[in-house]
C-alpha cells in the first residue's frame, strides 16, 4: 500500500461496519470511503472487506494489516491524549458504548458526583446491543467477560434484575418484556412460565421497559437498583429467581497508556463502586 492515508479508511470501516458510519467518523462521504477500499482491494488482488448481514467485515487478506493499523491508531491517539487535562482546550473525547440502562442509572449520575475524575476528558455515550468488539468506541461496558483478543478487560461490578409488579396495581394476567432476542434469559423465561403466555408488549431495552411498566401498570423484569429507589415496586413472588449479570469494561491494548482512557476508566470504576447493593445475594446467582 503506497498511500498511508488509506489506513484511516481501513480502520474506520473495520470499526463501524458500514460505509456511512465510516464516512461520518472520517468527516468525508460514502463515495470516498468506497473508492479508497476498492483501491486497497485492487492492490491486494482480492476483496479487502466482505459484505455480510451485519455489515462490512475485514477479509482474511487484511487481518494482520487491520491489527497493525488498529495498534497504530491507538498508539497515535494515546500520544495525542498525553497532555489531557492541562487546559480546557486540550480536553479529549472518549466514546463509551454501553447498555442504555447502565448509562442512565450508573454513569449519568456520576457526571456530577465524580466529575473531579474527568479533568480534561469529555464523554460521549452510545447505545450498544448484541455486538462484539469495540466498534468505533474507545471503551465498551457489557455483560460477561469479552472474548479474548487484543483488549484490556476489567470487571467493574454486577447488576441484579428481578421480576416485579407495582404494589398498587391489580393482579395482572398480562406482562411486558423485552424483545424475542432476550427470551432465553432467566427472567424472560420466568415471565413466559408464570403467565403462560408471551409479553403483551415488547420493547428493545430495559430503560424503555421501565417506562412501559409505569404507563401500563403491568409487571416485568427491572434492575434491582430501580426496586430500591421505588418503594411501589415489589417482587412478583417470594420464590422468584433473580438474574445477576457481571459488568465488564474493555478497550484496545494499544490504549493502555492513554491518559484519556485511564481517567475515563477510573471514573467508570468509581461510578460502579459508589452504587449501593447492585446485587441481591439472597436470591442467588444465575
Amino acid at each position: 500500500m503506497n498511500n498511508w492515508d488509506d489506513l484511516r479508511f481501513l480502520v474506520a470501516l473495520s470499526k463501524t461496519g458500514t460505509m456511512t458510519a465510516a464516512a461520518k467518523s472520517l468527516g468525508t462521504n460514502t463515495a470516498t470511503v468506497s473508492r479508497r477500499i476498492e483501491r486497497l482491494s485492487e492492490t491486494l488482488g482480492q476483496p479487502a472487506f466482505i459484505k455480510t448481514a451485519d455489515g462490512w467485515r475485514p477479509s482474511t487478506a487484511i487481518s494482520s494489516l487491520i491489527q497493525l493499523a488498529q495498534s497504530f491508531d491507538g498508539q497515535l491517539q494515546s500520544a495525542l491524549n498525553e497532555h489531557a487535562g492541562d487546559t480546557e482546550a486540550e480536553a479529549v473525547t472518549i466514546n463509551i458504548g454501553c447498555f442504555p440502562i447502565l448509562t442512565n442509572l450508573i454513569l449519568v449520575p456520576g457526571l456530577t458526583e465524580h466529575q473531579d475524575l474527568l479533568g480534561g476528558v469529555k464523554l460521549t455515550f452510545s447505545d450498544r446491543f448484541f455486538k462484539e468488539g469495540l466498534g468505533d468506541h474507545d471503551l465498551v461496558i457489557q455483560y460477561h467477560r469479552p472474548a479474548q483478543g487484543r483488549i484490556v478487560a476489567r470487571k467493574v461490578g454486577t447488576m441484579c434484575y428481578r421480576f416485579c409488579k407495582f404494589r398498587d396495581a391489580p393482579d395482572a394476567t398480562e406482562w411486558v418484556g423485552l424483545g424475542e432476542a432476550h427470551d432465553g434469559s432467566t427472567l424472560m423465561r420466568f415471565g413466559h412460565e408464570h403467565f403462560n403466555r408471551p409479553p403483551k408488549v415488547r420493547v428493545d431495552n430495559l430503560t424503555a421497559l421501565h417506562g412501559l411498566m409505569q404507563v401500563t401498570r403491568l409487571p416485568g423484569p427491572v434492575p434491582e437498583i430501580l426496586v430500591q429507589r421505588d418503594p411501589n415496586l415489589i417482587p412478583i413472588s417470594d420464590d422468584m429467581p433473580s438474574q445477576v449479570e457481571e459488568c465488564w469494561v474493555f478497550y484496545h491494548e494499544s490504549r493502555r497508556n492513554d491518559p484519556g482512557i485511564r481517567r475515563a476508566l477510573d471514573w467508570i470504576i468509581r461510578c460502579f463502586d459508589t452504587v449501593p447493593s447492585l446485587e441481591t445475594p439472597q436470591h442467588g446467582k444465575i
